[in-house]
């Protein structure tokens, strides 16, 4: 194969810097621009805290302090399916956007190929080959490929947003069932604790029947309490497991018990400072995935109106041309190069091209529509989450004077039926009214608690995490 010529590099070069100059070319269809979006001042809550500083600022271990639950986090963190699946779609959105910016970039392979030529009468039949290094590079005049590039990264920014919020989501999910399942066992520490609290009641009427003080009558009613307290313990049993095993999953463990201890107490904000609901568009990863969203569907309008145009491509050969293929092989066929370019103007494809167009624009309102309810969506949600944590906090306050209230009835109760002077029902009607009020106030307390994890999360906090959340348990 003979060496190309000092002028065919040339030409190359030359040509090969022309067309890098034109890609340069203004992308068609509209730039983005973050649309307007009115959001109110402040949130709609039940009492007004300081909006300067957002609780959302707050890093996952000032909020959760505890640490077994921290313990907790942290393994999910690294183990959790959900989060693990999600950081693999990442993975394969980064891959989706490479194999779209690599349009951008010229294509260079190596090519044999024959041919056959015209045969005149009485002479043998005969081949052409040709071999050698072929490029193709579309040269991207109208910006469609940057555009299919622009909404491949807005896509992958969707998918790291999603990520994210899967980390916020698990966040507030482990501490959810944490408490949960905290709660389910002081429920069944209070249900054991009356069931013996009945059962001593219950040999005491006893002892009170056989002595001819107290009612056969009276000895059945206390059994038939007791009996109902006693008949709640292997439902707070199953309820325990069904908690335990929820969050077994989200840690990515096998279904089984969970052992920890939780604090007798936990130190809660009386009021919460929410910041600006401007900063949600900033910080919560479902509006930022919106956005992302609505990034691409703009670039797509982009790419559908660029397809009207021409499709202009560079297209070489350098190598050799010969009628024996050996000679290509070898290299001493006679050398060839050719570079030029190949220019397609649609005509008429079926109304194909208006229809991708119109789909694209379409698919930009739905975009656009989306991201204005997300964000509307989120302020709602944080103003819920305020009202709720805000409400909760003047119930548990109302439940703690009803239990105090509740014991020393029953106190005074047992007192004066000791004494004689009541009948045993009120004694009975004591015990239920403590017990209920100790099973609420232990609900209540987990509705305050998952009101705070409500309101870190509809504020998007916790996902600040390095990249590698999810694959690692070094977690900053």
């Amino acid at each position: 194969m003979k060496p190309i010529t000092n002028r065919q590099r040339i030409l190359a070069l030359a040509l090969t810097s022309a067309f890098a100059v034109l890609s340069g070319g203004c992308a068609v269809g509209p730039d983005y621009e973050r649309p307007a979006q009115t959001v109110p001042e402040s949130y709609r809550t039940l009492a007004t805290a300081p909006i300067d500083k957002s609780f959302a600022d707050l890093n996952w271990r000032m909020v959760f302090t505890d640490a077994s639950l921290q313990a907790l986090i942290e393994e999910a963190l690294s183990t959790s399916p959900d989060l693990l699946i999600a950081a693999a779609r990442v993975r394969e959105a980064e891959a989706v956007a490479g194999v779209t910016r690599a349009g951008m970039l010229p294509a260079v392979n190596l090519a044999f190929n024959t041919a056959p030529t015209v045969r005149p009468p009485g002479e043998r039949l005969q081949s052409t080959y040709t071999g050698g290094a072929t490029i193709s590079w579309e040269v991207d005049l109208w910006g469609r490929l940057r555009r299919s590039t622009e909404a491949a990264r807005a896509d992958m920014m969707a998918r790291e947003e999603a990520r994210r919020g899967v980390v916020a989501s698990l966040i507030a999910n482990v501490a959810h069932l944490y408490y949960q399942l905290a709660a389910d066992r002081e429920s069944y520490g209070v249900t054991e604790r009356t069931a013996k609290n009945q059962s001593e009641a219950l040999r005491l009427i006893n002892r009170l029947s056989s002595a001819g003080i107290a009612s056969t009558a009276e000895v059945r009613q206390q059994e038939v309490t007791l009996a109902i307290t006693e008949a709640r313990l292997p439902t707070l049993r199953q309820q325990i497991a069904a908690s335990e095993n929820a969050l077994s999953i989200l840690l990515g463990r096998q279904p089984g018990a969970i052992h920890f201890s939780t604090p007798p107490t936990l130190d809660l904000p009386t009021s919460i400072p929410a910041g600006l609901p401007s900063s949600l568009l900033e910080r919560r990863p479902d509006i930022r995935a919106a956005e992302q969203q609505l990034i691409s569907a703009n670039a797509r309008v982009g790419e559908a109106k660029a397809r009207f145009f021409p499709t202009i491509a560079l297209t070489g050969l350098f190598g050799g041309l010969s009628t024996s293929a050996a000679a290509i092989l070898n290299g001493s066929a006679a050398s060839v190069a050719s570079l030029g370019l190949n220019v397609v103007q649609p005509l008429f494809a079926g109304g194909l091209l208006v229809f991708n167009r119109d789909a694209a624009l379409a698919r930009l309102d739905q975009a656009l529509i989306g991201y204005r309810k997300t964000v509307l969506a989120g302020i709602a949600e944080v103003a819920d989450a305020l009202n709720t944590y805000q409400s909760s906090g003047e119930v548990l306050q109302a439940q703690i004077r009803r239990v105090d209230a509740a014991r020393e009835a029953l106190r005074l109760a047992d007192l004066r039926y000791r004494a004689g002077t009541t009948s045993f029902l009120e004694v009975l009607d004591a015990q239920r009214q403590l017990f209920a009020a100790e099973t609420d106030q232990t609900q209540t307390l987990l509705g305050r608690r998952v009101a705070l994890c409500n309101v870190y999360l509809a504020l998007g906090g916790g996902w600040e995490l390095p990249a590698n959340a999810g694959q690692s348990a070094a977690i900053e």
